[in-house]
């Protein structure tokens, strides 16, 4: 009878610890991640957590004062561009930089871009012809104040001349634009009648009616009317059910925001009767989420993806090039730096399309689009279709798809994407996540519980069929100390312009294994707007 016991303890514990090898346990998944893959084929969650997610958002180094000013000329050529510049994608004819100087100021543009090759061999050539370039170039673009003379120096005022100027906060200031007018232009030539302003005498009703038609065709161009004069900043500021309206809208607002898969790989839509959950629906009461109090704040930090242009990852890395002939250790072996890009184009319907590349974004991004990487996938009819049939029954307002572009495009991959729904607490959403209204939980709360709603989980078609990859990312907006133009008491932010890497896996449908893919040279996603999308 003991011996029994003994036998039956033991396949006891070897049944036990058999279960325990298969089934990862439940604190590993918790730790992995807080999203759930709702309507997908997957019924469990990476096993590892990736390291990715252990990263620092931004590193910040103490640099000399003359690289920070290259630095900061590098960011104005990516933060300080007109509407034109940013969503054109088309290569433009340069001329080929000749002195010293044309190769510098080449050079710090070709860094912007991330093209650290091109970066680097204009600043060589600038070095050659003038050792000291960078003094010239900083001289240029960041001339110091000049040394002002004992007679210019302002003489100090008194005490008596001495008037204090009252400072009002911010949404004073701007509540006492209310009551002005909107000024007409300065007069061309200096003593003739100005230009006429007949916006000056339409009704504030009407004016009203106006600003909100072009919230909704490009909310960009509502800021920048903003700028125009002080009685559109007043309307800009107070006006909120424009904002509001927004936000419940489909068009840039959060009804196109999806918070569990709403379609397969392919992008074909899962069928479901209940109805698709949003945050602010219509037709029911609600209200602006703590901390945030107006609608114009919730439109700009309330976790969103922006459908009207592409996030882009450049990411550059140095690896050892072949070694000298007389020495295997030689210091002159030369050193390649690679640069490649990673595209991600998000679709209202709840698809998505990513793309790595070494093709530049002039060259790719205005093409990327569902209908052409479906053409340039191999199995496709179009596929081997002749370059000329291809271009005779392209019309004329759609010009034909380059060939550099398709054979970028024929490495693509489609899946589908989903946010992670704003919860009041950790059990509240997850049973019914499509129905009911919950407070949002921003950054702070989320990060105290476990629950992150500005998470974004994609998952697109692998290299094979029975290969599924699987990308947690998290959204962010951009380093207000590194923004150009940016104080502490103004900080130049952009919202929801960055996705940082939390994770990355393969799947494998056969073995039902997973794979942690490495992102090691891997940076943030940025986002760039694109010309008529979704404009």
């Amino acid at each position: 009878m003991e011996d029994n016991a003994e036998l039956n303890a033991f396949r006891r514990q070897w049944r036990e610890e058999v279960s325990r090898r298969n089934k990862p346990s439940l604190s590993k998944q918790n730790d992995t991640s807080s999203w759930q893959l709702a309507g997908s084929h997957l019924d469990k969650l990476p096993p590892t957590r990736h390291e990715a997610a252990d990263r620092k958002e931004e590193v910040e180094e103490d640099l000399a004062r003359g690289y920070e000013e290259i630095v900061e000329r590098t960011e104005q050529h990516l933060t300080l561009r007109t509407a034109d510049e940013e969503d054109t994608f088309q290569r433009v004819p340069q001329k080929e930089p000749c002195s010293a100087l044309e190769h510098f100021e080449k050079a710090v543009e070709k860094e912007a871009e991330g093209s650290l090759g091109d970066s680097l061999a204009h600043y060589r050539k600038a070095y050659r012809l003038d050792a000291a370039i960078d003094k010239t170039y900083r001289n240029k673009h960041f001339p110091g104040k000049p040394v002002q003379t004992q007679s210019e120096k302002a003489p100090e005022p008194t005490d008596n001349k001495k008037e204090e100027v009252e400072l009002l906060p911010t949404p004073e200031l701007i509540a006492s634009f209310a009551g002005l007018a909107i000024p007409q232009a300065e007069p061309i030539i200096k003593g003739t009648p100005p230009p006429p302003c007949p916006i000056a005498k339409v009704p504030n009703d009407v004016l009203i009616e106006i600003l909100r038609h072009i919230a909704l065709m490009d909310p960009a161009c509502l800021s920048r009317m903003a700028l125009v004069c002080k009685r559109f900043a007043f309307h800009f500021a107070h006006e909120q059910h424009i904002w509001k309206r927004l936000c419940q809208g489909q068009e840039f607002g959060f009804e196109s925001m999806h918070y569990s898969f709403a379609c397969d790989l392919l992008g074909n839509p899962y069928h479901t009767l209940s109805p698709r959950y949003t945050p602010f629906p219509r037709g029911r009461p609600v209200q602006v989420p703590d901390p945030l109090s107006t609608w114009s704040q919730v439109f700009q930090r309330f976790p969103r993806i922006r459908f009207t242009g592409i996030y882009i990852n450049t990411v550059n890395y140095t690896r050892p090039g072949g070694a000298s002939s007389f020495s295997t250790a030689a210091w002159n072996s030369p050193i390649h730096i690679v640069t490649y890009y990673r595209y991600l184009r998000f679709y209202p319907d709840g698809t998505v399309l990513t793309l790595v590349t070494t093709t530049e974004p002039p060259d790719v991004v205005p093409y990327m689009t569902k209908e052409n990487v479906a053409a340039a996938k191999p199995g496709h009819r179009s596929h081997h279709r002749k370059r000329s049939e291809l271009a005779s029954e392209a019309s004329a307002d759609t010009p034909p798809v380059p060939p550099v572009a398709m054979n970028a495009l024929a490495k693509a991959h489609r899946g589908h994407w989903h946010l992670t729904a704003p919860v009041a607490n950790e059990s509240s959403h997850e049973s019914n996540p499509r129905t009911g209204l919950v407070a949002p939980v921003l950054q702070k709360a989320g990060e105290a519980s476990g629950h992150d709603p500005r998470d974004l989980v994609f998952e697109t078609e692998g290299v094979g069929a029975k290969y599924t990859y699987i990308g947690h990312l998290g959204l962010r907006s951009s380093n207000p100390a590194r923004a150009v133009g940016a104080t502490k008491s103004a900080p130049n932010t952009s919202k929801n312009t960055k996705l940082v890497w939390k994770g990355y896996w393969s799947y494998n449908e056969l073995t039902d294994d997973w794979a942690e893919l490495g992102l090691k040279n891997e940076r943030a996603f940025v986002f760039r707007r694109v010309r008529g999308w979704g404009l």
